[in-house]
């Protein structure tokens, strides 16, 4: 993202910056601390109850990473980061731009899996229907003014696992079946810092919710 989206970022009609302004005069912003956003989509409790379940499965039977045992399952959307925090007028953007969208159905059924090189691999839960998914991907990289990239819609369970791991995990999940819906009606943001070489744990900072 370069200089002019981290820290002016335009709505699309009324020209409003989405981030907090540098403080002016004499006082300088400060200039070591990069803030990170995360948008997802989060699943309700039952179905994160069993995803974790299948990571457990896997880490008793190959051994998995910390970060893929306790990494909490979600759906994500978009990460992007800014020397300027947001402020209000970017969550009112984004209630406009999810009021104009209604809620609706995610279908998780089956695995599938991500190629990284000749190295590693992700298993990820494959997205029924994920059209909608895509739509407000794009619209949230509009508006942000970030370049669209492929995407393709998942809830990973064990994300960048050596080959090796990943034959033998990949063929012990395929022997479970999962299959499970809910209804999407917000999106999920999160934010951390980077300070002094620091970076801070993500926490929500707010959730927009689509129209009923």
């Amino acid at each position: 993202m370069n200089a002019k989206n981290h820290n002016a970022v335009y709505a699309k009609n009324n020209q409003l910056s989405l981030f907090s302004e540098a403080k002016k005069e004499h006082q300088q912003p400060v200039l070591d601390t990069v803030h990170q956003y995360f948008l997802m989509i989060s699943p309700p409790d039952e179905i994160k109850s069993k995803v974790k379940s299948l990571k457990y499965k896997l880490h008793k039977a190959v051994g998995l990473s910390d970060y893929n045992l306790h990494s909490v399952p979600h759906i994500s959307l978009m990460s992007f980061h800014t020397m300027q925090p947001v402020n209000e007028r970017f969550f009112n953007a984004l209630q406009q731009l999810f009021s104009k969208n209604n809620s609706f159905e995610v279908g998780l059924n089956g695995f599938d899996y991500f190629e990284h090189g000749d190295a590693a691999n992700t298993i990820y839960l494959k997205i029924e229907n994920s059209f909608q998914i895509v739509m407000v991907y794009h619209e949230l990289h509009k508006l942000l003014g970030l370049r669209v990239r492929e995407f393709v819609p998942h809830l990973p369970v064990a994300k960048t696992m050596s080959r090796t791991l990943f034959n033998k995990s990949y063929e012990m999940i395929k022997q479970h079946s999962f299959s499970e819906k809910f209804r999407c009606n917000q999106v999920t943001i999160l934010e951390r810092k980077l300070q002094h070489g620091v970076v801070s744990n993500y926490k929500v900072i707010k959730e927009i919710e689509f129209n009923s």
